[in-house]
């Protein structure tokens, strides 16, 4: 593996990392409803990126399928208890 394919191969886990830092942060600054909603963005996003992408480093964990509906269902779970839980 060449760098270039090196290099865009772990493009998707540094912007799922830098998604969670945002998040955290968001969290910390805005409260965790808005931290919690992020988190569920991210994983959403890791969906996304798991099935437009080959091989992406770090987000390949199963078969692409479960993959897909693992990242998206908690994604989707976590950012909709967030908006209806009305004490955080």
């Amino acid at each position: 593996m060449t760098l270039p394919e090196l290099q865009r191969s772990t493009l998707a886990i540094w912007l799922v990392l830098a998604g969670v830092a945002v998040s955290v942060l968001l969290g910390l600054a805005a409260g965790a409803r808005a931290g919690a909603i992020g988190i569920g963005v991210v994983l959403v996003v890791c969906a996304i990126f798991r099935a437009v992408l080959d091989s992406p480093v770090g987000l390949v964990i199963r078969t692409r399928t479960i993959d897909i509906v693992l990242y998206g269902a908690t994604g989707v779970l976590i950012g909709g208890l967030a908006v209806a839980t009305p004490s955080i």
